[in-house]
């Protein structure tokens, strides 16, 4: 009884030690990645990744990592004046120069305080997934406004608004009012090489644009985001 007791000790604190290897393991492979993308984006800061714990084996194995999550606080993207956040999700990425990612998403957040400034409305607040403005006389109504995305340009559109909490349905607005809102809001955005627009929305922390793009290289990636 007392062997296996102390067998039982002993598999638990080989597995212990397993464990903590496979953590140091992970955190110096994922610091290694933050100092790449350091190293490529010089402006960002807030630079923080992480890899699955189960892709461990797989990772040190093979020539390549099997995914990986990179999160930035701040990056001023290219044609932008304003700094958001970037979260990044990367798959089956190479171990060897030139990088090259198999498959890439990538969503920057604009800030709440930013989007509503630069929104073009004075009034505006953000309530359940769109942008909210006064309108009509006094501001006794509201409309709800939600992002497009087009012809590499962001803007705004009218998703439905109501007078003195009467609702009007927005396909029943004259065709000149949705175009005053998109003319007041609209806003180019510089797309980086190899990706496409995949959704923009709005939610509690501001604006998110998702981009998505497969085969990249990283370095052109850098170059152009």
């Amino acid at each position: 009884m007392r062997q296996r007791s102390v067998a039982r000790f002993a598999v638990a604190g080989i597995a212990l030690l397993l464990s903590g290897g496979a953590i140091t393991t992970e955190k110096v492979i994922s610091s290694n990645i933050a100092s790449r993308v350091e190293e490529q984006l010089p402006s960002a800061s807030g630079i923080s990744a992480s890899i699955p714990f189960f892709d461990l084996p797989s990772n040190i194995n093979s020539d390549s990592i099997k995914s990986v999550r990179i999160n930035i606080n701040e990056y001023r993207l290219k044609g932008s004046n304003t700094k958001s956040s970037l979260a990044i999700s990367a798959k089956n990425i190479s171990k060897s120069k030139p990088t090259q990612i198999g498959s890439l998403d990538i969503t920057t957040t604009i800030p709440v305080f930013k989007l509503l400034e630069e929104s073009g409305f004075n009034d505006a607040e953000i309530v359940d997934n769109a942008l909210q403005i006064s309108v009509g006389a006094n501001g006794l109504g509201k409309a709800l406004l939600v992002p497009k995305y087009a012809n590499n340009q962001i803007f705004f559109q009218i998703k439905s608004i109501s007078f003195m909490g009467s609702p009007i349905p927005a396909s029943s607005l004259p065709a000149d009012i949705q175009e005053q809102i998109k003319s007041r809001s609209v806003k180019d955005l510089t797309v980086p090489k190899g990706l496409k627009v995949k959704s923009v929305s709005i939610g509690a922390e501001g604006l998110a644009v998702n981009f998505h793009g497969a085969n990249i290289r990283l370095e052109n990636l850098a170059a152009s985001l």
